[in-house]
């Protein structure tokens, strides 16, 4: 497995340079093609002022703002990708709002790339569920960079967070590529520190001694906290010095709206290292 096309979700916050910068340096590594994509949302916002007086008029306006932005940043990307010698990408604009935008095209895609959603912004860029809808809809794995501090590599030391699931399994499988170039691969298994349950310890050594026969030199560890599974996985993250986060995306059906598990929630919202999730 390989990553052959990159996609990076393009917009005008002041994080995107970072992103795609991010994006370039793995495009350069994993010698993929880089797919800068700028949603207009000019369908949408068509659709809102359809009934209004003087719609004609506002839509061709709005329709022209929204596609000059657009168009703004997607030669901002092609500037920035030629000078990080990005050795193949393209940018791209797409009438629909963010989200039906980005689903159209992971699907041709093989790793997403997307800004942490800054709640403390007063217009945000993309919807509060974003990369949650993103991981439940596109069947890809994508890679979320948090919205605060530097980021200067991702994939010399990840972490994963293992619990023996499917979605544990699954974001392992997508994450081969980048743990086979890791200079270290910790499996961090967080359990309870009043659980008195035998631990799937050789169920850890097995998917260690799996990712070994791919090359990868992976270690197991258990660690025993008392914290909110997140939090235990943040602070692993921190003590290991690791510059990525490897997970499942895990959830639950209630009331017929899928709803993420709380260590999701945890990183999604307190995430300080890049974090590559699927389900």
């Amino acid at each position: 497995m390989s990553y052959r096309t990159i996609l990076v979700h393009l917009d005008e916050t002041p994080r995107c340079t970072l992103r795609v910068a991010l994006a370039a340096r793995l495009a350069r590594r994993h010698e993929s093609h880089l797919l800068g994509l700028a949603p207009t949302g000019a369908a949408e916002a068509l659709r809102q002022v359809g009934g209004t007086f003087g719609a004609v008029e506002e839509a061709e306006w709005s329709r022209a703002a929204l596609h000059a932005r657009a168009q703004s940043t997607a030669h901002c990307f092609q500037a920035q990708a030629a000078a990080c010698g990005t050795p193949s990408f393209e940018a791209r604009l797409h009438e629909a709002d963010v989200l039906a935008s980005m689903l159209q095209h992971a699907r041709n895609s093989d790793l997403l790339v997307i800004g942490q959603n800054d709640r403390a912004s007063g217009e945000p860029a993309v919807p509060a569920d974003f990369a949650q809808q993103l991981l439940l809809q596109s069947g890809r794995p994508v890679l979320i960079v948090p919205g605060r501090g530097e980021v200067q590599d991702v994939g010399e030391r990840i972490v994963v967070a293992w619990n023996n699931s499917r979605e544990s399994a699954r974001a392992m499988s997508d994450a081969l590529p980048l743990l086979a170039r890791a200079r270290s691969v910790h499996l961090l298994f967080v359990d309870a520190a009043d659980n008195d349950a035998v631990a799937p310890t050789h169920e850890l050594e097995a998917s260690c001694e799996w990712l070994r026969r791919h090359g990868v030199a992976a270690e197991g560890r258990r660690v025993l906290s008392a914290a909110e599974a997140g939090r235990a996985l943040l602070s692993g993250v921190e003590e290991l010095g690791a510059d990525l986060l490897v997970m499942g995306a895990y959830g639950h059906t209630r009331l017929r709206e899928f709803i993420l598990g709380g260590a999701t929630r945890t990183l999604l919202s307190h995430m300080n290292v890049p974090v590559l999730m699927s389900r």
